[in-house]
Formats: C-alpha cells, structure tokens, sequence
C-alpha cells in the first residue's frame, strides 16, 4: 500500500512539474537533488490529500520520499509528517531528530525544525535537552536547527531558550548558523524588542551575517556598532 502511495504522490508531482521553476529552484536553494519545479502551496495542496492516513503510514511514506534524491520529494515528506501535528509523541521527536543528519539545504533544515521539532518543543520544555546537544554538535544542520526549533516558543514570548543558544551560535563559523540565529532574534525582537536590543547590544561582535538579520528591524544598532569600530580603527592605525 505504502509503495502504491508514493508513487501516487509521485505522479501527481510529474504532472505539476515545471522545467524552468525546477532549475531556477536547484540554483536559489544550492541543492545537491533533483526538482520537479513546484512551487510549496502546490506541494501542501497534495500533502492535505494524505491527511487521514495513521501516522504509522505516514511514518513509511515519509522515509519512502525522504530518501528518493529528490528535493521536492524531502519537502511533501515534511509536509506530510507535520499534518499530523495532533498525533506527536516520542516517538515522533525521535525520529524527526534522526532525519536532521541527512539534511542538505536549509530549506528542508528550517521545515522540519519549526513544523515538527518547534511544534513540540513548545508543548513539552523539558525536550530542550536534545535541542541543547544539537547546538554543540559537528554537524552545522543540526546547530541551525537548534535555533530554528525555537520558532514556535519565539511566537509564545518565551525567549530563554533562544537567548541561550544565540549566546554560542551568533560566532558560529558556519553561514547558514549565522543566520539561522539573527533570524530568530530578528522574531524574537518583534515581541519582546527591549529584550533583544539588548541581548544584541551585548553582542555587536556576533558574525556579519548573524548581525544583519538580527538588526534588520532594528538599524539604529548597526549605527552604534559603527561608532563602536571607529575608535578600534583608529587605535589599529596609529600602533600600525
């Protein structure tokens, strides 16, 4: 049965498929797969058909889809994994969780870390310990999706988890990190402003990109970090 639905879902992606979205997408999101050219509400619109299917076949689909080499196929697996948001458990946060190691792109990165890994992490906090180790690890996927996961506690003003592994991931060595962090403050700054200002302020050395995104609604701090570097320049100068 299984099989007969992926290759359901298959046909119904040829059918869409779009050769000059599919290329414009391989460039944009630098991905190592292959695309059909669909654009995401066309993808959710599939992914509802599939809704009433237990999570234990959604489960199966999901890695039938996961591991087909096709981006657009990762992406309706997520889909399809998050509709079933009613039905999370443990088992849920440990499976997503193993999938973080394959990722590629930070698109399918910031998918399964907001609408599965985020939705969770907000109804029960005591999961953090697992985002916590994903911060230290090797791999720079499982750091951005730390921050990212996040997401869903940034939207309920709880920011302690945020804060706490902005505090590392703002210097992270890795791009897509830097900016999954100043992104989430930048959000996290549209609630609770004076909060972040000042996590920022305390951090106007954090990595280029990671300042950028977090500063975006705030530029008057961008200002302030160049004042702050005047004074360096000149000291640097004047020993040179």
């Amino acid at each position: 049965m299984i099989n007969e639905k992926v290759e359901e879902i298959r046909s119904k992606l040829k059918e869409l498929a779009n050769q000059e979205l599919a290329a414009n997408y391989k460039r944009y999101l630098k991905s190592p797969f292959e695309f059909y050219g669909l654009r995401v509400p066309e993808l959710r619109k599939i992914a509802k058909e599939y809704k009433n299917l237990e999570l234990s076949e959604i489960y199966c689909l999901f890695n039938e889809l996961w591991n087909s080499g096709n981006h657009e196929e990762k992406l309706m697996a997520i889909f399809l994994l998050a509709s079933k948001e009613k039905q999370f458990d443990y088992e849920t946060w440990k499976f997503s969780l193993a999938k973080i190691k394959d990722i590629k792109t930070w698109d399918h990165c910031d998918g399964i870390s907001s609408w599965v890994l985020g939705k969770m992490l907000a109804k029960d906090i005591s999961l953090k310990k697992d985002i916590e180790n994903f911060s230290e690890s090797k791999n720079p996927w499982e750091r951005r999706a730390a921050i990212i996961s996040t997401s869903q506690l940034i939207k309920e003003r709880k920011l302690e988890l945020t804060f706490k592994l902005a505090e590392k991931l703002v210097y992270d060595e890795d791009v897509y990190v830097q900016k999954g962090a100043g992104w989430m403050l930048r959000e996290a700054g549209k609630r609770e402003r004076l909060a972040v200002r000042d996590f920022i302020l305390r951090h106007l050395d954090m990595k280029a990109y990671a300042f950028s995104y977090a500063t975006e609604k705030m530029k008057e701090l961008r200002k302030i970090k160049k004042q702050k570097e005047k004074p360096e320049k000149n000291v640097n100068k004047k020993q040179n």
